[in-house]
């Protein structure tokens, strides 16, 4: 009995394993297929949107029909926000830098540095939400901006799961490299779900 339920457990993780291999083929190869720059975006949706699937309990969707399907359909729109994400990350970075190494005014550095953080958390929740929600660009971001800063334990809960996985990752680097993009990405799904779950429950 105890052998048989050993034997069940290893034959689940490594079930999940396959499947989070498969999931990082797909993200690569659609990548690529995008040309890296026009790719990365929707190829990470449609990872999430996947990772949302399984987290609500529908384990054995098709995952290739699935991920295209999404990859698709969101592929211009997943675009759009992305050169707008890009372009803030840009306009931090050298604000951040300059404010640094030229202005030198302590304050204006500090302020930098918090509008980064709160980029950062940001963009935890704009993956999520995209998976989850069919929405106009601005409503994207004011959900994703609205969480951001309503939701500080489900937020320090992602931050926290990124210090495991860090060390996971330098001690086992093959499993960054055949399954790192779905292991990263599945926490903040998960608990960005439990926010929505909530927020929705509140609301009804």
């Amino acid at each position: 009995m105890m052998i048989g339920n050993i034997v069940e457990k290893i034959m689940t993780i490594g079930n999940w394993l396959a499947k989070l291999v498969y999931l990082q083929i797909l993200w690569i190869v659609f990548t690529i297929l995008g040309l890296v720059a026009f790719g990365i975006m929707p190829a990470t949706t449609a990872m999430f949107y996947v990772i949302r699937k399984w987290i609500e309990k529908d384990p054995n969707i098709p995952i290739f029909d699935t991920f295209y399907k999404s990859y698709r359909a969101d592929f211009l729109k997943s675009n759009g926000l992305g050169i707008a994400l890009i372009g803030i990350g840009i306009f931090l970075y050298y604000d951040y830098t300059i404010s640094k190494l030229e202005i030198g005014i302590p304050v204006l550095h500090f302020l930098i540095m918090v509008i980064s953080f709160f980029y950062f958390i940001f963009l935890l929740y704009f993956f999520p939400v995209f998976a989850r929600y069919n929405m106009k660009p601005f409503e994207q971001f004011r959900k994703s901006f609205y969480l951001s800063i309503s939701r500080p334990l489900e937020t320090f809960a992602m931050i926290i799961s990124f210090v495991p996985l860090y060390f996971f990752f330098n001690l086992f680097p093959f499993f960054f490299v055949v399954a790192g993009a779905p292991l990263i990405a599945f926490p903040s799904m998960w608990f960005a779900n439990r926010a929505f779950m909530q927020i929705e429950g509140r609301n009804s």
